[in-house]
């Protein structure tokens, strides 16, 4: 499972490192601190919209962090 670089900050969330899991084209993990996120908590939801996670995907798919 490929993961994305470390995010230092998340706007609106406590943790000092955010790191986001793809497998093809899905988010399959957040993790948080070096602890992955339960997708049951609000928390993951926040971090999965965020636009440090769609940074990330576009890094994964495209590699570059604008939409190509």
């Amino acid at each position: 499972m490929p993961k994305s670089k470390s995010y230092s900050s998340i706007s609106g969330l406590e943790g000092n490192a955010y790191v986001f899991s793809f497998q093809d084209t899905d988010l399959v993990g957040i993790f948080k601190d070096g602890s992955i996120l339960d997708p049951n908590l609000e928390e993951w939801t926040k971090a999965k919209d965020s636009d440090e996670a769609l940074s990330a995907y576009n890094i994964f798919k495209n590699g570059t962090a604008t939409e190509a």
